[in-house]
């Protein structure tokens, strides 16, 4: 069976855990060779049991990421990860969330590979033609020489695009006089559900 990778965080217990991804505390604790389920530490990587597991993989979302900035790192769409997560208000989410990623099929603008024990990141760069300090960069790594088994590395970024971030009291007609992209289009781009509601900070695909 395959599995995700979650690291326990302060409060959590292995029945909030099994909650969190519709499992039960008996099979997280046989799937990852816990003798006593009421003892977990902060920290400890635990994999999930998910019968989706070849569907999808889990981020915690980190402080300054926006559904926007998440989507464009895993190359998928704002829309997509807010139906997928229940997300009413894709400007609003919060540190220390968990939400599942579509993963990729192969030749997909993205792609991802879970640490395993022994990898590093000169070995896994390798295999993808990268140096150890480009995959550092792309992972926001502060030491190339730490990394852990059930980490989420990118090991290939979508083509980059043009992008404009809202500005406090931008509206998508002034951005559309600044830009001179027409109004529909930059909806259509972006998929904006609600785009009388513009939070600054926010960015916005232009080409």
């Amino acid at each position: 069976m395959n599995g995700n990778v979650y690291t326990v965080r302060k409060g959590d217990t292995l029945y909030s855990i099994s909650k969190l991804f519709g499992t039960d505390v008996k099979s997280l604790a046989e799937f990852n060779g816990i003798p006593d389920p009421d003892v977990i530490a902060e920290g400890t990587l635990l994999r999930i049991p998910d019968p989706e597991a070849d569907s999808f993989f889990y981020y915690t979302i980190r402080p300054g990421d926006t559904l926007y900035s998440i989507a464009k790192r895993f190359g998928t769409e704002v829309m997509v990860l807010a139906r997928l997560n229940g997300i009413p208000e894709p400007d609003e989410i919060r540190a220390g969330e968990t939400i599942r990623i579509p993963a990729y099929s192969a030749g997909s603008a993205v792609d991802i590979v879970i640490v395993r024990k022994g990898d590093t990141l000169f070995s896994i760069g390798k295999k993808y033609g990268k140096t150890a300090h480009e995959l550092a960069q792309m992972n926001s790594i502060p030491d190339p020489d730490v990394i852990y088994p059930g980490q989420i590395l990118i090991v290939r970024q979508p083509e980059k695009q043009e992008q404009y971030q809202v500005q406090e009291g931008d509206t998508l007609w002034k951005i559309s006089e600044k830009t001179n992209i027409p109004v529909t289009k930059l909806i259509n781009m972006n998929r904006l559900s609600c785009p009388d509601k513009l939070s600054p900070g926010t960015w916005l695909i232009l080409r």
